[in-house]
């Protein structure tokens, strides 16, 4: 109960304090697995995100036929989420899908799951729509590769991560410059018949002009 009272009234170390002492005493009781997912919470909510990572890790491996599991899917996924939107890094003059994107391809793996596991989840709804966040950031990511390497002259590399692109995120914002570098590369490398699929797959994928 006061570990309880500390979470809802925002006190988030006391109350993840009081749930570890709750598990410590009694690792075994009606009590334990729901403060397992408190403390889960509570670190999220102080900011810990790797803390909460660790916590959700062990609940899934300790808990693998539970009913919580799409709520620890999701909770995971959100810290893993705020790892790459740091709110100090956000203010700086960076492109934040430039960054490495190690954290973000991990939520985009974990939203995955709550979607596709748990369709019918509360969480499902948020999940979804930091997923095509998320891919727009990882397709930009890759996208930014494929402009580096084209820029050093290494036209294979450009393309096999534009195609990467094209491939892996289809509904992205990333696409058409994808589609793009392609043809562009492809060119330079004198492959004529492959480029001349990807002008066509762009044709056929542009907006429709009115006459």
């Amino acid at each position: 109960k006061e570990a309880s009272a500390a979470l809802k009234a925002g006190n988030y170390g006391a109350a993840v304090t009081g749930f570890e002492a709750l598990e410590s005493q009694y690792p075994v009781g009606n009590y334990t697995e729901q403060a397992q997912l408190e403390v889960i919470y509570g670190k999220y909510m102080q900011a810990d995100y790797l803390a909460a990572i660790a916590a959700a890790d062990r609940y899934l491996r300790l808990h693998p036929e539970s009913a919580r599991l799409d709520y620890v899917l999701y909770l995971r996924g959100l810290s893993n989420y705020s790892i790459d939107q740091d709110s100090l890094l956000k203010r700086l003059p960076v492109n934040m899908a430039h960054r490495d994107m190690g954290q973000a391809r991990i939520a985009f793996d974990d939203f995955r799951q709550v979607i596709s596991r748990y369709p019918s989840s509360p969480y499902a709804a948020d999940s979804r729509q930091r997923l095509v966040y998320l891919r727009n950031q990882l397709a930009e990511n890759e996208l930014h590769v494929a402009r580096y390497y084209e820029s050093r002259g290494a036209l294979v590399a450009a393309v096999n991560r534009a195609r990467w692109v094209v491939e892996n995120y289809p509904e992205s914002n990333a696409v058409p410059e994808a589609l793009q570098v392609l043809a562009r590369n492809y060119k330079a490398l004198g492959i004529k018949d492959l480029a001349a699929q990807v002008e066509d797959l762009q044709r056929r994928n542009s907006p429709q002009r009115s006459n």
